[in-house]
């Protein structure tokens, strides 16, 4: 990565210019990486002027422990992928900024986030309709509800960078597979580009596209992450994954599999194409209410059929939030106006809705493996 002695543009202080380690260790903060529910990460430069990432976690009522994520970096690097981040060093810190806990992680210093990428764009087209505000997805999901903003131009990726950068991303799932890990929190915001990447988008196309200097990722953020359970070790059904990128089987109170980080890779694969999430809540104020709209909506999208042996293991556990009535209840609408297919822009892009129908199945036990994912038509063909 190209180093600058210039403070980020997005710099916030997390309270020290330099954080001090046990280990004797110490480290310039430069900048700010990103936000998360536990911790923030920062820029930060050591003493012969290497850029890294830290992260530190905050200090709050509850108790959060870094083990899991530490334990998921060390499997990695043992086994090291080019598109996972990999840790440079776990340490406490001697004298914590306010508000953080001691503990704190350094890694190699990547890019810009998808994400990143897409708000930037965003912002360069002037689309004031679309708001920047951490309640995004609650604000758009209104907005859409009320058919508002059926004509907003989201910046997004052309098709050979999907493809491209949804290579790497399963390349990278199926090796943390291999060494036994779930990630779970697969997101547009935990995609990063490996290099401070230059990217151009044109306002005056009918649906402008984002076109980037260099497309090499890296997957990050561990901090949601489990192993996989040993044989005959029962596993519990818990909620875990973004919302609008969480697999049916995690809403009906199914424990998750392997099959469920595919899942949430279609959804980012998606949400590349059209700018926006491609599952969403229309209604509700409450939790429940919110998912019930979205379960809804997931199932008109992808026109799908539940099989009853998943509905009756998802009532089994009485994990289930879900009112599962309105699937007895549905009506063959072939004008369905949420249709995954409407969200076809050229009849060129086909390849990529099919690859979209190949993942987004309901039922894990019939959705593909990452093995299959990898080897499927559409990242194979550039």
């Amino acid at each position: 990565m190209e180093q600058n002695d210039e403070l980020s543009p997005g710099y916030k202080s997390p309270g020290y210019a330099s954080l001090q380690l046990h280990n004797g260790k110490e480290y310039t903060v430069r900048g700010l990486f990103g936000t998360g529910g536990f911790g923030d990460v920062y820029r930060v430069r050591d003493e012969n002027g290497r850029q890294y990432a830290a992260k530190m976690f905050l200090r709050r009522s509850y108790n959060y422990s870094s083990d899991r994520e530490r334990q998921a970096y060390e499997r990695i690097a043992q086994n090291p992928h080019i598109n996972l981040l990999s840790l440079h060093l776990a340490g406490q810190l001697i004298n914590p900024p306010p508000g953080y806990a001691d503990e704190i992680l350094i890694t190699e210093a990547c890019g810009p986030s998808i994400k990143d990428i897409m708000m930037r764009a965003r912002a360069d087209i002037g689309d004031a309709k679309l708001p920047t505000l951490p309640n995004y997805l609650h604000v758009f999901g209104m907005m859409r509800a009320r058919g508002d903003i059926g004509d907003a131009r989201s910046p997004s990726f052309s098709i050979n960078d999907i493809k491209q950068i949804g290579r790497q991303i399963g390349e990278a799932l199926f090796h943390l597979e291999k060494l036994k890990i779930y990630h779970l929190d697969i997101k547009t915001n935990n995609v990063v580009f490996t290099t401070d990447v230059r990217y151009e988008v044109d306002p005056n196309l009918t649906h402008p596209i984002i076109t980037m200097s260099d497309l090499q990722i890296k997957i990050i953020d561990y901090g949601s992450s489990f192993f996989h359970s040993k044989p005959g070790i029962p596993r519990h059904p818990m909620i875990v994954q973004q919302q609008n990128l969480r697999a049916p089987e995690v809403f009906m109170g199914i424990p998750y599999d392997e099959k469920s980080d595919v899942w949430s890779m279609g959804c980012l694969m998606g949400e590349m194409y059209i700018g926006e999430p491609i599952f969403i809540f229309k209604l509700g104020t409450t939790e429940t209410q919110k998912q019930q709209s979205q379960f809804e909506f997931m199932v008109s999208r992808m026109d799908a059929t539940i099989p009853r042996e998943l509905i009756d293991l998802s009532r089994q556990g009485r994990r289930c939030n879900l009112n599962l009535s309105f699937l007895e209840n549905r009506e063959e609408n072939n004008s369905n106006q949420d249709s995954l297919m409407n969200l076809l822009r050229e009849n060129t892009d086909l390849a990529m809705f099919e690859f979209l129908k190949f993942i987004l199945i309901f039922n894990p036990a019939d959705r593909p493996s990452f093995e299959e994912v990898i080897k499927h038509e559409f990242l194979t063909n550039f």
